[in-house]
Formats: structure tokens, C-alpha cells, sequence
């Protein structure tokens, strides 16, 4: 099994490896980052759960237009999923009940709809309670249908 790396930006010593999944958030978003901490203290995913800030996304293959579309889940063989499926994902690893919730989130329609709004509401984050000007991204994101 492929691992990927991950360091922070300008980090010059040994790299360290991705042995469990790493799910990345936008750090410098106020919503974003309470939308973590109660993933990291209610759901507790087998997952590292970190600012996409923090990472080295050179290393791990992921552009900077992918962590303007949602959260970004990064396997521990390297690929990822980005956006909704990315939440799913993280809660299938997860304890019941989130098990389900993440099934639920993959069901068909509901996957088909969330990739149809999820991108609109993730563009749309800066206008929550406690966004910050952070939050909005600097132009319109193209969408994966």
C-alpha cells in the first residue's frame, strides 16, 4: 500500500507518512473550523483532521482549486474526494451512528443532490453566522457534475 506524505509548507526535515486518512478543512474559515472541532469531538473519525493550511498540497496531489471546493479526504493509498463525498466517506470510518449517516449520504439521490448544492453552499459559507471575509473564495469555483 502507496502512503502519502505530509508536511507542512517549507518543512525541510524527514517526512512523515499517512498511515490513517486525513481530511482537510479551511482553517482560515470561522464555520469551516466549528464544523471540525465537533467532528473531532462528536463523530472522533479514525482520521487525522487538520487546515488544509497545514498541509503540503504539492505532496499530496491536491490543487488549490480542489480545497476551494469542499473539504478534501485523503486516503491513505493517496487518492482523495473532495466536497460532500468527502464528509460521507469520513463518517463511514466512523462509530454508528454516523456509519449510517455517511451510507445515507451515499445513497444515490441523495449523493446526486448533495453534489448539486453542496458546491453552492460551500461558495455560499461566508455568509453564515461567524464567517469572516476568509471564507469567501476569490471567484466562482467550477463544479463537478
Amino acid at each position: 500500500m502507496r502512503v502519502a506524505p505530509l508536511y507542512p509548507r517549507g518543512y525541510s526535515g524527514a517526512m512523515t507518512e499517512i498511515h490513517t486518512p486525513l481530511w482537510l478543512f479551511d482553517g482560515d474559515c470561522g464555520p469551516c473550523d466549528r464544523a471540525a472541532a465537533k467532528i473531532r469531538t462528536w463523530v472522533n473519525p479514525p482520521a487525522d483532521v487538520r487546515p488544509y493550511q497545514t498541509a503540503d498540497l504539492d505532496a499530496l496531489g491536491i490543487g488549490q482549486d480542489e480545497v476551494l471546493r469542499g473539504p478534501v479526504l485523503v486516503r491513505p493509498d493517496g487518492s482523495h474526494v473532495v466536497g460532500p463525498q468527502s464528509v460521507a466517506e469520513l463518517l463511514r470510518m466512523s462509530r454508528p451512528p454516523f456509519r449510517l449517516a455517511g451510507a445515507l449520504m451515499q445513497a444515490p439521490a441523495v449523493r446526486q443532490a448533495l453534489a448539486t448544492i453542496g458546491p453552492h453552499m460551500y461558495q455560499q459559507r461566508y455568509l453564515l453566522p461567524g464567517a469572516t471575509a476568509a471564507c469567501q473564495t476569490p471567484e466562482p469555483v467550477p463544479t463537478a457534475r
